[in-house]
């Protein structure tokens, strides 16, 4: 919503509140059936809120109202009259109305932006499928040509070192084709129930050398008792893979990766915690968005990928920032549903 118009709302809001309740100040006790009249208009603001603002906003109006009637109540006491008992019942009407209108609008903003994402990814992914397939076949013969050209050039030729960097370069470029094929395609899980202690081993094997390059340790730590779960053993390897391996990168020299799972009543837990410099909170929306990335030759499908396969398990991911430093990926795979 543009910033001007957010404003305008407010002062309607904030208008309507003050020339109500000005005209209810200014009418005189005795005449009943116009408190009546001005009580009811106090649901328009309250209303308004609700809908232009949600919860917070619908709150806000309804307790701003409480507020300026408070007063008057206290002034016009007669110890619990009816007419007491009828102020006291309008107030907690305006706050039961607003909470129940704005939970209500939260929730379908919620829906709707569920609904906008789903299409605009599936969107994407139509397009970027189609993408991934076009460059896959001329990639494949740029390396396959570039790999024979080597092979026939003599071992001390300043060629060879130029045409290592095109066959890196090559394969990096093969290795993004594969993660966006993977983002496009729908995930068939066919999963099993497993322990996820040998998958975490076999995570730790894969990125142990990295790790030992970085001068991090990566310790992994299971707390009480740990079920057997339905999972894709292999899928779910990648989205370990690489939220360690991205917190090994985040983090500095000498630091510890820590990877700790525990049962939390009937979700199943995986933390990934780093001590890096974490996440800013204007680009921690961002990162499970396609493409978006702060490295600088990262594709930006990782994390969406990751929660995709989180998410066909039926469960969720979360980032919470650490106690000292660093932040925490945080995979929740429900154990009751399995």
């Amino acid at each position: 919503m543009p910033e001007r118009s957010t404003r305008i709302r407010i002062f309607i809001i904030i208008f309507l509140i003050g020339i109500i309740a000005f005209f209810d100040y200014l009418t005189d006790m005795h005449h009943r059936r116009y408190h009546i009249l001005y009580q009811g208009f106090f649901f328009l603001p309250v209303m308004l809120s609700g809908l232009w603002f949600g919860l917070r906003g619908a709150l806000a109006a309804s307790m701003s109202i409480t507020l300026v009637l408070i007063p008057s109540s206290i002034i016009h006491w007669k110890g619990f009259s009816p007419d007491d008992f009828n102020n006291i019942i309008e107030m907690v009407l305006y706050n039961v109305v607003g909470g129940t209108l704005g939970a209500l609008r939260d929730r379908e903003q919620v829906k709707e932006r569920n609904l906008r994402e789903s299409e605009s990814l599936a969107a994407m992914g139509r397009a970027v499928s189609s993408l991934a397939h076009d460059i896959k076949t001329p990639l494949m013969a740029i390396g396959g040509f570039t790999s024979w050209v080597k092979k026939h050039t003599e071992e001390n030729s300043p060629c060879q070192e130029k045409l290592d960097i095109v066959i890196r370069e090559t394969m990096r470029l093969e290795n993004m084709v594969k993660d966006m094929l993977d983002f496009s395609r729908p995930l068939e899980l066919h999963p099993e129930e497993g322990d996820i202690a040998p998958i975490l081993r076999e995570c730790l094997a894969v990125i142990e050398s990295m790790a030992q390059e970085r001068n991090v340790t990566i310790r992994i730590e299971s707390q009480g008792d740990i079920p057997s779960v339905l999972l894709n053993a292999m899928k779910m390897k990648q989205v370990l893979i690489n939220l360690i391996m991205n917190a090994v990168q985040a983090s500095p020299e000498g630091e510890i990766v820590t990877v700790s799972s525990y049962r939390k009543e009937s979700q199943f837990i995986i933390d990934v915690s780093d001590h890096g410099c974490g996440i800013s909170l204007d680009k921690r929306e961002s990162i499970f968005a396609p493409f978006f990335t702060t490295k600088r030759e990262g594709t930006g499908l990782g994390l969406p990928i990751a929660k995709k396969i989180v998410e066909a398990h039926g469960g969720h991911m979360e980032v919470v920032d650490n106690p000292e430093k660093g932040i925490t990926f945080r995979i929740f795979i429900p154990i009751a549903s399995m």
